[in-house]
């Protein structure tokens, strides 16, 4: 899933954005002028589209071109909760969808950065969604493929501080945070940065609330689930509770390195609950005796 798309990398990314429409392979065919027994040996890497049908294959799916470049799909839309059904979806994954595919990138871009493609496979083989699937970052699903992901790392012995630490690194590259992130303005102060990152979650998730409170230059930033992901999540343990947390701190400490060059520590202050998703951090400069 990482890097830029190289030919073997088109005919998935064609499939991928023909379901995500439910087109069949005859409207498209007729839609970039080739026939359907053409068509399908582009979705499997056998024929490989010109430049003028990849065109009108990106206008007909409503894809960005450039699709081709990175090898996934983000048409940068923002996120409805949909609960209409999906048969590419199993039932476990179905209901209160409002979890972009781009959330669960970062893990299997790190996986696949560490070679664990046995891994990987078992990934898709619990989940039993395609990989395709993976391709459109505008596919949704609901939070419990996060947790059943992050169940499965913990399984696996994937979660120490630094394993999650690089999870993040390696994983919430260039490709996930998109424009949003590189063409946001530029910044004066930590607390305008988190305010955007706050306002740029709808084109991300929509399971959880966050939030920035200002208290005498103490910035606290807090996750707070929306009640159907209280009500309808499975099999949240206090490890599965724990890693995310991490997962969001380095996710909060990186954000902040990565487009002010300078260092935070997201300090868990939130009490102790058994179980539960949401989560405060107060935000400590450790290059500076503020926050601001």
């Amino acid at each position: 899933m990482t890097g830029p798309s190289s030919h073997q990398d088109i005919g998935p990314l064609m499939r991928a954005a023909r379901k995500f429409k439910n087109l069949n392979q005859a409207d498209v065919a007729q839609a970039i002028g080739c026939s359907q027994s053409a068509l399908s040996k582009m979705e499997h890497n056998r024929l490989l589209p010109d430049a003028w049908q990849w065109f009108l294959f990106a206008r007909f799916t409503a894809i960005p071109p450039e699709s081709i470049e990175v090898g996934i799909i983000d048409r940068h839309t923002r996120v409805l909760m949909n609960d209409a059904q999906d048969l590419r979806l199993p039932k476990r994954f179905r209901l209160n969808r409002a979890q972009k595919v781009k959330e669960i990138y970062p893990f299997i871009n790190y996986l696949d950065s560490i070679n664990e493609q046995k891994l990987i496979n078992e990934f898709f083989k619990n989940s039993k969604l395609e990989t395709d699937f993976f391709l459109d970052f505008d596919n949704l699903v609901s939070f419990q493929l996060v947790v059943d992901l992050i169940n499965l790392f913990i399984k696996v012995g994937i979660d120490t501080e630094s394993q999650i630490r690089q999870i993040v690194q390696t994983g919430q590259d260039a490709i996930y945070w998109d424009h949003y992130f590189g063409g946001w303005m530029k910044f004066k102060s930590v607390k305008e940065l988190l305010i955007e990152y706050i306002f740029q979650q709808p084109y991300f998730q929509g399971d959880f609330d966050l939030s920035l409170a200002d208290r005498e230059g103490n910035l606290i930033f807090t996750y707070l689930p929306k009640e159907h992901v209280v009500l309808t999540i499975k099999d949240v343990t206090e490890q599965t509770k724990q890693w995310l947390i991490l997962y969001r701190k380095f996710t909060l400490e990186n954000l902040v390195k990565f487009q002010l060059g300078i260092k935070v520590e997201a300090v868990f202050i939130s009490p102790h609950q058994p179980l539960s998703l949401g989560c405060h951090f107060r935000i400590i400069s450790k290059e500076s005796s503020g926050t601001q």
